[in-house]
């Protein structure tokens, strides 16, 4: 969850192959400003699994910049109340860490192609098996 101040990821670990698991939110600033003069921005719901999920969550933290390559998949389910949802994710292929002149992570920015630079994911796991 995100709370004032602190960044906490939460990572689950799924499937007959207990795969990590973490879900979260990434904020994208918009280029231009709306009619009040401010900068809107979007989030977008993102999904990363396995040592990628668990290395990110390591080192991520509240207002960290970082890229994000991966691709949309829309997640369809029904919720506690028998209501059909849908919901447009990023499963999240890999990431970078972007350095940023407000922040000191200088020593601390990677990709995560730094940690896997061969290796290929399996993460095929139905949505029936994650617990949220």
């Amino acid at each position: 969850g995100l709370k004032d101040g602190t960044y906490t990821l939460y990572i689950k670990y799924v499937g007959y192959k207990n795969t990590a698991l973490t879900r979260f939110s990434l904020v994208v600033n918009r280029s231009y400003k709306n009619n009040e003069g401010n900068y809107d921005c979007d989030f977008f719901e993102c999904d990363l699994w396995g040592k990628r999920a668990e290395i990110f969550c390591q080192y991520m933290s509240k207002g960290r910049l970082v890229g994000i390559e991966g691709k949309l998949r829309l997640d369809k389910y029904t919720n506690k109340n028998g209501e059909k949802r849908s919901i447009i994710r990023v499963k999240v292929d890999d990431f970078n860490f972007i350095p940023s002149s407000k922040r000191k992570e200088i020593n601390n920015t990677f990709s995560s192609k730094d940690f896997f630079p061969e290796e290929i994911f399996d993460n095929e796991i139905s949505e029936s098996e994650i617990p949220f």
